[in-house]
């Protein structure tokens, strides 16, 4: 599995820096952002928004961070002291991306191949919640039958606003960090495949040193917006990457799978050709070690 994409650490299976390997793709594609090493002081961050011509919000993140976890919008200072409050290292400073669609592009190409292929595309719909000017928020949670799913997560989020009513249909956006455990809903736009340029995300991908399998993250104004190639990558994942549209609710359970196994086999004919070329796996016991270390 390592082996898939040998220019990254694990190939990208876990604990790899996601600032490095964006720090390879043209500057077009890419968000402002920074990293610091250290936990920053809110001047420091305050002082790198100002050296990019940044203003609130902003994204924080971890740079090996995995499933959205520790991803948080920042909307001012005390957002931002209360992110710092935890001592996070190795985090990511990026700027905030206003389009507001979200979609994940699976992209695939074997050692051997010049061009590669887009194998799934997942359009990332928001969790939000509409208020009836009567229930509060804690109510609205529960009768939600996707917030009820991330009950506890909201509740901590919302701690301060949970008896808070909110007007007859005024709407609460509840996660915009577009990830499945943050309550985001994965639908299939598989059928912008055949639309995208292939040949745009070879380009792209030809940047990152031993990169063959993964999942570009990325913000767009529209569909039309990203069939022409007009995105923000807001972060790639490598061989850890699903093809996203199996969570789409209306999928069955039978396909899910079968997309699943045909890209864990193109998995292995990738390692199967980096190991002729002389790349080696990572030791199980290394992969072990480090989890355990995590």
């Amino acid at each position: 599995m390592t082996l898939a994409n040998p220019g990254m650490r694990y190939g990208g299976f876990f604990s790899y820096s996601k600032f490095d390997v964006l720090r390879q793709l043209p500057s077009k594609f890419l968000p402002k952002s920074a990293f610091f090493v250290e936990t920053p002081s809110l001047y420091k961050v305050k002082e790198q928004m100002q050296k990019l011509n940044l203003t609130y919000p902003v994204i924080l993140k971890p740079d090996e961070g995995e499933r959205g976890s520790g991803v948080e919008k920042i909307k001012n200072d005390k957002d931002l002291e209360n992110y710092l409050s935890d001592k996070p290292e190795r985090i990511i400073l990026q700027e905030f991306i206003t389009a507001p669609h979200e979609f994940g592009v699976m992209y695939i190409r074997r050692p051997s191949e010049k061009k590669g292929k887009i194998t799934s595309v997942v359009f990332k719909d928001e969790l939000y919640i509409v208020g009836d000017g009567e229930n509060n928020l804690l109510t609205l949670f529960k009768k939600h039958p996707r917030a009820i799913l991330y009950i506890d997560f909201l509740k901590e989020k919302y701690a301060d606003r949970l008896n808070q009513v909110l007007e007859n249909e005024e709407v609460l956006m509840l996660s915009k960090m577009g990830n499945h455990s943050r309550g985001a809903i994965f639908n299939d736009a598989n059928h912008l495949i055949n639309n995208l340029d292939t040949t745009l995300y070879d380009q792209i991908s030809n940047h990152i040193d031993g990169f063959y399998f993964g999942r570009y993250d990325v913000k767009a104004e529209s569909e039309e917006a990203l069939i022409k190639g007009e995105f923000k990558v807001m972060e790639l994942n490598g061989v850890n990457s699903e093809p996203a549209h199996i969570y789409d609710p209306e999928n069955s359970i039978f396909n899910a799978y079968k997309d699943l196994f045909a890209h864990w086999w193109s998995i292995y004919e990738i390692s199967k050709e980096n190991r002729k070329q002389g790349y080696t796996e990572t030791p199980f016991p290394t992969l072990v070690q480090s989890l355990m270390d995590k």
